[in-house]
C-alpha cells in the first residue's frame, strides 16, 4: 500500500532541497476558510464558493469511502496560492478542498473520521 506522497514522488524526476521553515496556519473547516503562510516561500488562502444568485456560501462536499488515496471526505471551496523560489507558481480563485488527513505508515486510514462525525452532528436533520 502507498500514500499520496509516494504516488506524487513517482511522477517526479527532480526534487527540491528540503526546507525547514516556520508555517503559519489558520483553518476553520465549518466556514471553509483557511490561510497558510511560509514567509518568503508560499502564501495561500481558501474560502467557500459563493452562490451568485443569493450571495450565500455553497456547501459542497466530496465523500470518497473507497478508491481514494488522499481523503475520505472533503469540503469544496476556492483557493488562491502564490509560491516563489524553485517551484514558482500562482493560482487565483482555483480549486480548494478542506479535509482532515488521517494517515499511518500504510497510507490513508478509512475509518470514519472525526470531521465526518462532526459534520453529521451539525447537519439540519440531526437538530430536528
Amino acid at each position: 500500500m502507498s500514500n499520496f506522497f509516494s504516488v506524487f514522488a513517482s511522477t517526479c524526476s527532480e526534487f527540491c532541497e528540503t526546507l525547514f521553515l516556520p508555517i503559519s496556519l489558520e483553518a476553520n473547516l465549518e466556514l471553509r476558510t483557511a490561510r497558510v503562510d511560509i514567509p518568503g516561500i508560499m502564501s495561500s488562502s481558501g474560502r467557500p464558493i459563493i452562490n451568485e444568485f443569493n450571495g450565500e456560501p455553497f456547501h459542497i462536499a466530496l465523500a470518497r469511502p473507497s478508491g481514494s488515496f488522499e481523503f475520505t471526505y472533503a469540503e469544496i471551496g476556492r483557493g488562491t496560492t502564490s509560491v516563489t523560489g524553485a517551484m514558482e507558481m500562482a493560482f487565483e480563485d482555483s480549486w480548494a478542498h478542506f479535509c482532515v488527513h488521517h494517515f499511518n505508515q500504510d497510507g490513508l486510514i478509512r475509518e470514519r473520521s472525526r470531521l465526518t462525525a462532526w459534520l453529521e452532528r451539525m447537519s439540519p436533520r440531526s437538530r430536528e
